[in-house]
């Protein structure tokens, strides 16, 4: 092998080696963030307000993520997942629930080694009759520090003539307000879900509006996006503040 041969083969050797060793170093360091109790679960437990680290398992699909986390799988089934950037939501209802409605959202980022569960909260209802409220909504804000869908509000469609949901900010100050239909999704013989991820505002209050289908409104809530849940009556116009 001549000199110049040599000289390359070495730089090739080196060259395979410097990027064998980054891939190495990467991949460390993708583990050393995405494993339970890792730095990944610690921003999101600091962002809870926890004083000790979650250790969020690693699932192989967003429903495994969410059963390992949950531990809780045995009552409870998938009505919905809805695909969005960098993961997916899951749509879940307990099947032994004493509560006439009840729904839990759960969102799961996709990682390198699976799917990872990150934020989610649910409702249930007590006995009531359907007749008196158009829906039943659960709001989750936005989450500082972590990449989330949120804000985002959800619930189920408890009455047969609502259907379409809109929700929607007026102006304040420099925030020009949104106006965001939410998607209504059926979920079951008798189950719809309606769901609507939101802008971020700086005005914490919007309303909810519910029509028919001869696209008449036939009542509306103002709330505000904090971490709660409601329901909305039909035929009222009413605020929670």
């Amino acid at each position: 092998m001549s000199k110049g041969k040599r000289s390359i083969f070495k730089i090739i050797i080196v060259t395979v080696a410097f990027l064998a060793l980054s891939l190495i170093m990467v991949y460390t360091y993708m583990y050393i963030k995405e494993r339970p109790g890792g730095l990944a679960d610690q921003t999101v437990s600091k962002t809870m307000g926890l004083d000790e680290t979650m250790s969020i398992p690693i699932g192989s699909t967003p429903e495994d993520a969410v059963e390992q986390f949950r531990s809780s799988s045995h009552h409870v089934r998938v009505v919905h997942q809805e695909p969005v950037d960098g993961g997916a939501i899951l749509f879940t209802e307990r099947t032994n629930s004493g509560s006439s409605s009840n729904l839990q959202l759960e969102y799961v980022r996709k990682s390198l080694f699976g799917w990872k569960w990150v934020w989610g909260g649910g409702y249930g209802t007590s006995e009531i009759d359907p007749s008196e409220y158009a829906l039943h909504y659960m709001n989750l804000p936005r989450l500082e520090g972590l990449e989330t869908p949120f804000p985002m509000v959800f619930g189920t469609i408890e009455h047969s003539g609502v259907v379409r949901v809109i929700a929607e900010s007026q102006p304040h100050g420099e925030d020009a307000g949104f106006s965001t239909e939410a998607r209504v999704v059926q979920a079951g013989i008798d189950k719809l879900i309606w769901f609507a991820m939101l802008p971020v505002s700086d005005h914490a209050a919007y309303t909810i509006k519910v029509y028919d289908e001869a696209g008449k409104q036939v009542g509306e809530k103002q709330v505000e996006m904090t971490n709660d849940s409601g329901s909305l009556t039909l035929g009222k116009w009413i605020s929670s503040m």
